[in-house]
Order: structure tokens, then C-alpha cells, then sequence
């Protein structure tokens, strides 16, 4: 008899742990397929909106000069705006990331909305074209801030796969975004704009219950008295590098924004423009959804230097490039360049920086995105106009050079796996 009731018993233990083991699986695959969202949602915009930003204001006459002080007015609001809501949420928690990219959603839905509009006057679907492309530019930061700070809190969230998903619904936004527009106009970018902004409500809200919520708060370690400084003060050497990371993000983002410039030199369009961005974002699959083994062989410092000094090999590709077959294959190097950079900075500038500083970290390096891009935005188009398009490329490899030296030769050295 007491062998039957103990017998009982270690069943219903092995039962219950089992369900346990089950119910953490589910939460992890919920987290983690919310967190996906978010990602696709975050790197979606820039294939749609800023990829084809071109596209849609020669539709409403522009020239290339014009793009570029009409998108470099709204990166540097972007850019400002970034650091200013990084400090407020520092120093008042009640305010939530989540709340944050909600808001975003709904007012990038709304400014898609208008500019899709087909009797809205020029002057006002540009300027809410602005508006979009100037909240969009924030959403890297504050993507990576929600699941870097909720993982570090105990969140069962993967951001290796997560983020490899993104760089897939990058890939599929705009091959689709560029034959919508070869096939219908430019008023395709705000419509599929659009979508993406609602998806963001979405995905905003169901991380929040699936990823974030009821985690434990993280206590930020504060300073000895008297020795009180600002954040970059406090990480010398973690302010160099993201020095570097601006001049690495304007080589990237001279060549991605301006795209359009580029495939008409060599002879393509807006489909094949759309085909080149696809697959720079497909080839990143591997080393996103990989970076958690490639983090065993080597340290995380080591793969952010390598990735930072390879990102010129696609600048010098596209140089070579004569045809639109040749700017694919240029794009195919982006896995070793662009795409292993993006996933071990976010890492990396998670290891260098101090307890409770998750958000303050990301939306610094969020923030070097943004700059890169105004660079970007307010040269780009001037020196296609004036220059052309294979001096602009040219202008990017000795960005790339320049910013990857300095990433290689200052970057911290990390833990190990």
C-alpha cells in the first residue's frame, strides 16, 4: 500500500513538474513571438517609409536637395526627442516604454492616414510625411530598450530570434513595398505605412502583458556622493564608441536611404530598389538568429569589431557595381557587415554600462542611428544633385573606414559568454 501511494506521489511530482516545464515553454514562445512583432514592426518602417521616402516626395516634386533638408529637419527632431524622453523615463519610472511606442502607433498611424489621403493638399501630406519619418526613426531605441531591460529582469524573451525575425519582415516589407510602388504609385508607402503603424499598437501592447509585465524592477546603482556624473562621463570609453557608431551609422544610411539614386544610375528602379533591400535584410537572418553561438566562440567585443570594420566591403561593392546584379551582390555582404554589427552593439552596449542603465544604454545607441541618418538625410541628396550618386558611395566607404578604425581600436572587452 505504501508502495502504491509513493509511487502515486512521484507521479503527480513528475506531472506537475512537467506542466511547469510546459507553461515557462509557453510563456517563453509568447514573449518571444510579441517581442518578434515589435522587431519586424521597428525595422519594417525604415524599409517602408524611409527606404522609399524618395519615392514619395518626387511625387510631390521634390528634388534630391529638398529630400534631404526636409528629411534631415525631421532626424535631428527625432534625435532630440530621444534623448530627451530617455532622461524623463530615467528619472520618473511610472512612465513605461510600452506606453511610449502605443503612442507613437497611434500618431503614425494617423499621419499615414493623411498622407495617403488623395485630396490632401501637397504642403500638409508632406509635412505629415515628416512627422512619420521623424517618430519612426525613434523606434530602434526604444524597441531594444523594452526587451534588453525586460530580459535583464527576468523576461523569457529571445532576442536572437526575435531580432532575426525583424530583419526578416524588413526583408519582405520591401521587396512588397517596391513592387506596390512600381506597380501603383508612391501612395503605396503611407498606405503599407500605415499597417505597420497599427501592427505597432499591437505588438506594443501584447509584450507588455506577454514579455514585460510583473517582472521585478531593477534597482539602478548610483554613484558615491561627490561623484555624480552624466551617463557619458560615467563611460568614457563607451562614448568613443558610439562616436564611431554615428560615423559607421551615416556610411550605412548614406547608401540605404539613397538607394533609389543608386539603382538609376546603375540602370534599375523602384522594383529592383526594392530587391536590394530585401536582401540586405534577408542575408542578416543567420547571424541574428545564430549570435548566441557565435557568442560562445568569441566575445562579444571581438565580433563588434570585426562587423564594424567589415561594413565597408558593401560601400566598395557598390562602387564596382555596373548593374542592378551587381548592387545584389553587394548587398549580400551585409551579414558580416551591417547585420552581425546591429546585433552585437545592442549586446555590447548591454555588458559595458552599469545596473538599471538598459534604457538609458539602448537609447543612446538608438540614438546613434538617428544621428547617422541626419548625416545622411541632410548630405545625401545634395550630393547626388550636385555630385552624383557613385561620389556619394564613395563618400560612405571612407565613413565606414573611418568609423569601423575607430570601433576596432577602442572597443571595451566584454565577459564571456
Amino acid at each position: 500500500m505504501r508502495l502504491c501511494k509513493g509511487h502515486y506521489n512521484k507521479q503527480k511530482n513528475n506531472h506537475k513538474g512537467m506542466k511547469y516545464l510546459e507553461n515557462n515553454r509557453l510563456k517563453k514562445w509568447n514573449a518571444t513571438a510579441a517581442y518578434a512583432m515589435l522587431q519586424i514592426v521597428c525595422w519594417g518602417f525604415y524599409a517602408v517609409t524611409l527606404c522609399f521616402s524618395s519615392n514619395v516626395l518626387y511625387g510631390f516634386g521634390f528634388s534630391d536637395s529638398q529630400i534631404s533638408l526636409l528629411l534631415g529637419v525631421s532626424t535631428a527632431i527625432s534625435f532630440v526627442l530621444q534623448l530627451v524622453l530617455a532622461e524623463v523615463i530615467t528619472r520618473h519610472p511610472k512612465i513605461k516604454v510600452w506606453g511610449i511606442l502605443v503612442t507613437l502607433g497611434i500618431t503614425m498611424l494617423i499621419s499615414n492616414f493623411l498622407v495617403w489621403l488623395p485630396n490632401i493638399p501637397g504642403f500638409a501630406a508632406v509635412g505629415f510625411f515628416g512627422i512619420a519619418c521623424m517618430l519612426m526613426q525613434t523606434l530602434p531605441s526604444w524597441t531594444n530598450a523594452i526587451g534588453m531591460d525586460a530580459i535583464k529582469r527576468g523576461s523569457p524573451t529571445n532576442y536572437s530570434i526575435a531580432r532575426g525575425i525583424g530583419s526578416l519582415g524588413y526583408s519582405i516589407l520591401a521587396y512588397t513595398t517596391g513592387m506596390l510602388v512600381r506597380g501603383r504609385g508612391y501612395r503605396m508607402v503611407p498606405a503599407v505605412g500605415g499597417i505597420c503603424a497599427l501592427a505597432l499598437v499591437v505588438a506594443a501592447i501584447w509584450y507588455h502583458f506577454a514579455g514585460e509585465r510583473n517582472l521585478a524592477q531593477e534597482v539602478q546603482v548610483q554613484p558615491k556622493a561627490g561623484k555624480k556624473n552624466g551617463f557619458l562621463k560615467q563611460y568614457p570609453l563607451f562614448a568613443v564608441f558610439l562616436a564611431g557608431s554615428v560615423v559607421l551609422q551615416f556610411s550605412h544610411n548614406l547608401v540605404s536611404n539613397f538607394m533609389y539614386q543608386i539603382m538609376l544610375v546603375k540602370n534599375g528602379g523602384a522594383g529592383e530598389q526594392g530587391i536590394a533591400s530585401a536582401i540586405c535584410a534577408f542575408v542578416e537572418l543567420p547571424v541574428m538568429f545564430f549570435f548566441p553561438l557565435l557568442m560562445r566562440k568569441l566575445r562579444c567585443d571581438k565580433w563588434v569589431r570585426f562587423a564594424s570594420v567589415f561594413v565597408a566591403v558593401k560601400c566598395i561593392g557598390i562602387l564596382l557595381s555596373t548593374t542592378p546584379m551587381g548592387i545584389y551582390a553587394a548587398q549580400a555582404t551585409q551579414m558580416l557587415g551591417y547585420g552581425l554589427y546591429t546585433i552585437s552593439s545592442v549586446n555590447y552596449a548591454e555588458m559595458v554600462v552599469g545596473r538599471g542603465e538598459s534604457v538609458r544604454a539602448q537609447t543612446y545607441l538608438g540614438a546613434t542611428c538617428t544621428v547617422g541618418n541626419l548625416m545622411a538625410m541632410s548630405t545625401g541628396g545634395i550630393l547626388c544633385q550636385h555630385f552624383g550618386a557613385q561620389t556619394m558611395v564613395m563618400v560612405s566607404l571612407i565613413a565606414a573606414l573611418v568609423g569601423g578604425g575607430t570601433i576596432l581600436f577602442t572597443a571595451e572587452k566584454t565577459k564571456s559568454y
